[in-house]
């Protein structure tokens, strides 16, 4: 005998098997969602550069900068953008150990302790190799040697970052206690990002220090201790002036 469909067989019927129907909708929305995101287009490695900062950063101002950068002057990305990382003490070391074992993101901006983490274990594109970027602070009388370090397996010194204490401009953006600029050596677009990376450094070069920032300064840039200026060769203590004006690969 067949149930009559009437009023009352139908609150009967929603009573006991509600849950059926919001599971439906709960997982066809999920479905959809995962479609998208899946199908979704991304921009491919050589299109994009990506700036991760494990700091405090004003990413608004920072992006809109960026997208400023990438309309003027490098038309060919399709993406140039900043994403602040988790600082916390359990979740960020974590993050970053992930972001840099996986080659994501192509330029970071790192407290002193992880940049020489991971410089120790050659994470970081040599910088010295790029004669126009060294040319953007030797002509500003500006040292970058505690961003010198030694490779523990060539016995060979890199300058692996640069201090940000020497760009005093990146303030108006973002802020990186005792902090270091370096590039990631897995980024797989050396050619775009170091144009970027000399685009910017010129840029925030020529960009006032925030009045706020200039009175909290009284004092330069510490060199590191003996041991680590010892890693720097006294010919490349300062600047080094390389033979070839070639970006880092």
């Amino acid at each position: 005998m067949k149930t009559p469909v009437n009023s009352r067989t139908v609150r009967q019927h929603l009573t006991y098997s509600w849950w059926k129907y919001a599971l439906l909708i709960i997982l066809g929305t999920l479905a959809v969602n995962l479609y998208f995101t899946v199908t979704a287009y991304r921009s491919p490695a050589d299109k994009k550069i990506d700036l991760y900062i494990y700091g405090v950063a004003d990413e608004s101002g920072l992006n809109a900068y960026l997208s400023e950068v990438r309309e003027e002057k490098m038309p060919d990305m399709e993406e140039i953008l900043a994403l602040s990382m988790a600082t916390d003490a359990t979740y960020g070391p974590m993050q970053l150990s992930t972001y840099v074992a996986a080659g994501e993101g192509d330029i970071y901006f790192l407290p002193r302790d992880e940049f020489l983490s991971f410089a120790s274990s050659g994470a970081w594109i040599p910088l010295e190799e790029d004669q126009e970027l060294m040319e953007l602070f030797s002509s500003r009388g500006l040292s970058l040697q505690s961003g010198w370090r030694r490779s523990s397996d060539t016995g060979e010194s890199h300058l692996c970052g640069i201090p940000l204490s020497q760009i005093p401009g990146l303030r108006n953006y973002l802020y990186v206690e005792n902090g270091y600029l370096c590039v990631l050596i897995t980024n797989g677009n050396d050619e775009n990002v170091m144009k970027f990376l000399r685009i910017f450094c010129e840029d925030m070069l020529n960009l006032p220090l925030p009045e706020a920032a200039a009175e909290s300064i009284s004092a330069p840039e510490a060199s590191g201790s003996p041991a680590e200026e010892a890693a720097v060769p006294e010919s490349t203590a300062a600047l080094p002036e390389t033979g070839s004006g070639s970006t880092a690969k």
